[in-house]
């Protein structure tokens, strides 16, 4: 009865496996665009954001995705930023993730020789604060104006996982109120000269000597991640004929070679 049994589960293993990997499989998107395939499953996906006033994650689907070349893009359209306030109404520090994976797949005639990431997005800061952003191919991180950033960079694989980071912080800085005179010393003045002789007094000297006050400098950052753009660098794999054609091509200049020492 045992060998029975076990004859009858291995066959419905498999058929509990093949379905499980169905699913897994029916699960991914293909696309394909210039000279590869790209694949990938969007619930796998991670965004995340902290405003300031609490976590919350970024549906994936809302999160178009556009392919263009060897390329895949993802725009985020403002949703991926972080926001950080000294003032009060918000925390000082926010943050954010993002986990997206790729597979790319050579078509027929090309090999993939690597990978290239491109970040795009923009920074606001208000002194005291700072910004950053870091993972698979970007380490940025500012701490002073704003502007825009465009950074690129090569990769091993199409796994993208990274954080963002803004702070803004509540420091004491002091500040020039004015200036007040302060007795610094005494200096001997003629004050008179009779048949006896010259006789002096003791006039003060003042200097100004500034005088501060301490005010709270509160600070505020804002940092966006715009789009993440994966690339494929892919090149020609030359055709089996062209590799007989270079064979054919060697051996009649070794057989030149061979006439020509003789």
């Amino acid at each position: 009865m045992q060998a029975v049994q076990a004859v009858f589960l291995r066959p419905l293993a498999a058929a509990v496996l093949a379905t499980v990997a169905g699913v897994a499989q029916a699960a991914l998107t293909t696309v394909s665009t210039g000279n590869v395939d790209i694949q990938y499953d969007p619930d796998t996906f991670v965004f995340n954001r902290d405003s300031g006033f609490g976590s919350e994650s970024i549906d994936p689907a809302s999160v178009p995705l556009s392919f263009s070349g060897n390329s895949v893009t993802l725009d985020f359209g403002g949703a991926l930023s972080v926001f950080g306030s000294g003032y009060g109404f918000s925390s000082s520090s926010a943050f954010g993730d993002y986990l997206a994976n790729f597979n790319f797949a050579a078509q027929a005639g090309y090999v993939i020789t690597g990978y290239t990431v491109r970040y795009t997005g923009s920074y606001s800061i208000e002194t005291p604060g700072d910004v950053s952003l870091g993972g698979t191919g970007i380490s940025l991180s500012e701490s002073t104006g704003a502007g825009n950033f465009d950074v690129t960079s090569a990769i091993a694989a199409p796994y993208l996982a990274g954080t963002l980071n803004a702070n803004g912080y509540v420091t004491t800085v002091e500040v020039l109120d004015h200036y007040e005179q302060v007795l610094d010393h005494y200096e001997q003045v003629l004050d008179y000269c009779d048949d006896n002789g010259c006789y002096y007094r003791d006039e003060p000297v003042y200097i100004d000597v500034p005088v501060y006050r301490y005010e709270t400098d509160l600070g505020e950052a804002t940092l966006n991640l715009q789009t993440i753009t994966v690339t494929a660098n892919v090149a020609a794999v030359p055709e089996p004929q062209t590799y007989a054609l270079l064979l054919a091509g060697l051996g009649v200049m070794g057989l030149i070679a061979r006439r020509q020492r003789r």
